[in-house]
């Protein structure tokens, strides 16, 4: 055989195993959401609120959202008007928006019956978490914190019931 052919299998050979070795660190790369991954964000007094800190509940809704957004807080408006559905459900609403705008939002929902948690995502992490998301998106983990449903844009707290009561 000729030294071209060697040298075209050589590049050849060179070239899928940098294709291949690409393929697997954007594989590696894309957060995994099937199960609550141990994230890091910010409460409203800038202390850390990690995954260990949740409560104990029989599920959790993760919301991504912006207390200036349309569709996230019509969604939190239905959530409320039916917050007897969510007695069991822990919900964390994770947003980049401004600590004052999320103080503002915090104070409006103080008194409407909700098990919540305002989170601050300043550093923009949370893809890194769960994945590439829009606001608003959202997940509803069980208890054993494996992924029901993803929720991408807004939904009504029907939906979102109809898979807390799923048997």
């Amino acid at each position: 055989m000729s030294k071209k052919f060697y040298l075209f299998c050589a590049i050849l050979i060179c070239l899928l195993a940098i294709l291949l070795y690409f393929i697997a660190v954007k594989i590696k790369a894309q957060p995994n959401a099937s199960q609550l991954p141990d994230f890091t964000f910010q409460t409203l007094l800038g202390q850390p609120y990690t995954q260990k800190q949740l409560p104990q509940k029989k599920h959790y809704l993760i919301l991504y959202f912006s207390p200036d957004c349309h569709n996230c807080t019509d969604e939190m408006e239905d959530i409320i008007k039916h917050k007897e559905w969510f007695s069991n459900c822990f919900i964390l609403l994770i947003s980049p928006s401004s600590i004052q705008q999320l103080k503002a939002y915090d104070q409006y929902l103080l008194n409407k019956g909700l098990s919540y948690q305002i989170l601050s995502d300043g550093n923009y992490q949370f893809s890194n978490y769960f994945g590439p998301a829009n606001i608003p998106n959202g997940y509803l983990y069980a208890y054993n914190k494996q992924l029901i449903k993803k929720f991408n844009g807004g939904t009504t707290s029907e939906h979102i019931y109809s898979f807390i009561n799923a048997k």
